[in-house]
């Protein structure tokens, strides 16, 4: 039998296959995508006919917060290298027609490499971590769970739990099991970056959009980055998205609209562009931190769980997730 593998190379698939390497269990981390990250993703842009070609845009997440003692020593660690940085404790709050009000909380932090870069180095600690790995199917027999036709000691599906369910024969659906897999749903998003030839907005560095058939979220990625750039990232109404997932693009003419209403736009971007998040956010989490079959060991982590859905408890359901599977692998 081969080892223990992690599926889904997103914050808590790496965070789980930390938390086993820690412990002495080395994991392989496979991930359908072409680079790690999942949905703490940022693109590179290019041939965007501006001279902002290079930089870094965040299209997933859009920042993070800390409230727990493990993460923090994760993101203290990540800041004291200078991946991480706090970004602020203010955003602006907006109705269908404009600006309303500032609102205070907790702490945002970003990264100056976009967040994906923060996975890159934390799955870099690795030993085997393997993209562009389409897993097919996970059934099992008497003693071993087998994935695509290889036997494996144990297995974490670290992903949005629909994209689990597709994985999962039916002969290993526990009443409990189905429960997890289909008990929240997802709400789907497009996110919107435009590329601006220089600021025409006044200053702000996050906007929620409340009540707007159209957005939801605004970004300033030049504060967040901490470069200036001007650059905007819009998230699309989830209701709206769902309609449009088939032709991301489509929802352009719409966006542009409303964020330069919203925002007062005195000038069109230069180059846009369009991506959807077809599983972008639970609607709501699980209590618990992780599903575990404890017969086969497997198990589910991700931001449907630990009462997310955060990046921190993502990263919170992994690692606890990897820390009860390497506990579990040893005694056994």
């Amino acid at each position: 039998m081969t080892g223990a593998l992690v599926v889904g190379a997103g914050i808590s698939g790496v965070a789980c296959a930390t938390a086993m390497a820690e412990a002495g269990v080395i994991p392989l981390v496979v991930d359908r995508g072409r680079a790690v990250g999942g949905r703490m993703a940022s693109r590179t842009l290019r041939d965007t006919g501006t001279s902002f070609d290079g930089r870094v845009v965040d299209i997933g997440a859009s920042y993070f917060t800390v409230s727990t003692p493990a993460f923090r020593s994760v993101v203290d660690d990540w800041v004291a290298r200078d991946l991480a940085r706090a970004w602020t404790d203010s955003f602006h709050v907006a109705g269908s027609d404009g600006i309303e009000a500032v609102r205070t909380g907790p702490i945002r932090y970003a990264a100056k490499a976009g967040l994906r870069s923060l996975i890159v180095d934390a799955a870099s600690r690795l030993p085997d971590v393997w993209s562009s790995i389409d897993v097919a199917s996970i059934t099992a027999d008497e003693n071993s769970l087998i994935v695509d036709g290889e036997r494996r000691s144990a297995v974490a599906l670290c992903m949005p739990n629909a994209q689990a369910h597709r994985l999962i024969d039916a002969s290993l659906m526990s009443p409990e099991l189905d429960a997890a897999l289909t008990g929240i749903t997802y709400e789907p998003v497009i996110a919107v970056t435009a590329v601006f030839d220089e600021q025409c907005w006044d200053d702000f560095d996050g906007m929620f959009v409340n009540d707007d058939p159209v957005l939801t979220w605004i970004a300033n990625d030049g504060s967040r980055r901490g470069d200036e750039a001007p650059v905007l990232v819009a998230h699309v109404n989830p209701v709206l998205a769902a309609r449009h997932l088939g032709d991301p693009a489509s929802v352009l003419p719409l966006v542009l609209a409303t964020m330069r209403r919203i925002l007062s736009l005195t000038a069109q971007p230069t180059w846009v562009d369009a991506h959807r998040w077809t599983f972008a956010k639970p609607m709501a989490a699980h209590r618990e931190p992780f599903h575990l079959e404890g017969g086969r060991l497997l198990g589910l982590a991700g931001d449907a769980w630990a009462d997310g859905p955060k990046v921190e408890t993502a990263w919170l359901s992994g690692h606890l997730l990897g820390g009860e599977l390497a506990r579990r692998l040893r005694d056994s």
